[in-house]
């Protein structure tokens, strides 16, 4: 986690002021650096082991409070025998400069206003690829393609946030609905390149390709850069998974042996839900436990969204939100940290 950290050390250090040599001011991190690496890299390990430190103490208060300790210490265990699957959405690109999937289709949508209404409407109720066939059949599915290419194909971006430490921690591969190369991105960066990688209709054939699928990229909606085996809007949806057996099947093929931890992810009753809850109704004695680090909807009404997530066996690990800019990506980093370090 060095390089993840060592940018808040330098300003740690920096906070003391600029170090004046020979007239000229520098920055304190960079003269200790240059002028005593090894104390910089002691004073370094110190610093990060302190931080994890304050990190697990504030989580651990945080998930007594909420009562999800016994949860977070299961799911580290499991993190640790590398039982857990990364399911990735798209708040953990964000913080990358990617806008999340309700703004990118009231931006498309904008133009016209009726349009816009409809697929708000839409959203509201959970049905983001009925909003997103709503804008296919206005705009027609070329337009479409284009507006995920300009918002989604970006080759030239830093990834920064939280999705920086999921190389350290999981190396079973991932699943994501987001169009980005932020985890692809992400992964190159800690020389674990994914061996392979499946997009939209070729999630599919994984199962069939078993052996080739050990730390693999699965990205159920395609890559933004191309609409062909893309799989978005309702039509697509159908077209792709022509029965009821289709998308469970493969969502039981992922999790095989495996719990998926949901990052990033609103968690909208979408078909990855309904699968995972059909999955539950027909093996309730055999399936597999999810975990998810999600927003605290407060106490009136958490028992409910537990509840509803239960169905699909997702069993949630809440964190609280008073500033939606901030608190999200800190409590994410904060679990993420305290992951690595094992039950608390």
């Amino acid at each position: 986690m060095r390089g993840y950290f060592e940018n808040r050390y330098k300003d740690a250090l920096d906070a003391n002021g600029p170090v004046v040599l020979g007239g000229n001011e520098y920055d304190s991190s960079e003269v200790f650096k240059v002028y005593a690496p090894h104390d910089y890299d002691a004073n370094f390990t110190e610093w990060l082991a302190d931080h994890k430190t304050i990190v697990r103490l504030r989580v651990a208060e945080e998930l007594a409070r909420n009562g999800c300790q016994p949860r977070f210490n299961r799911l580290a265990e499991r993190q640790r025998s590398q039982q857990i699957l990364p399911f990735v959405g798209a708040g953990l690109s964000r913080p990358s400069g990617f806008v999340m999937w309700r703004q990118f289709i009231e931006e498309v949508a904008q133009i016209d206003p009726a349009l816009l209404l409809t697929v708000q409407q839409r959203m509201d109720a959970g049905d983001y690829e009925g909003a997103a066939q709503c804008i296919c059949d206005a705009q027609n599915e070329n337009r479409l393609a284009e507006q995920i290419e300009n918002y989604f194909d970006r080759q030239f971006f830093e990834v920064r946030g939280p999705v920086k430490l999921l190389p350290l921690l999981f190396s079973l591969g991932c699943v994501t609905t987001n169009f980005d190369a932020v985890l692809e991105k992400s992964y190159e960066e800690h020389g674990l390149e994914f061996v392979t990688s499946y997009a939209g209709q070729q999630v599919l054939e994984a199962p069939r390709n078993s052996a080739n699928t050990q730390h693999a990229l699965f990205k159920l909606h395609g890559h933004a850069n191309s609409a062909n085996g893309r799989i978005l809007t309702a039509r697509e949806y159908d077209h792709a998974y022509g029965n009821d057996r289709a998308l469970p099947g493969m969502i039981a093929y992922l999790a095989a042996n495996r719990s998926f931890l949901f990052l990033g992810s609103s968690l909208s009753v979408d078909r990855t839900i309904r699968a995972l809850q059909q999955i539950k109704a027909n093996a309730p004695l055999n399936f597999s436990r999810h975990y998810a680090f999600l927003q605290d909807p407060g106490e009136g009404y958490r028992e409910a969204r537990a509840a509803e997530l239960e169905q699909a066996e997702i069993y949630p690990i809440w964190y609280p939100v008073d500033d939606h800019d901030v608190d999200h990506d800190r409590w994410i980093e904060d679990y993420l940290v305290a992951l690595e370090g094992g039950p608390l």
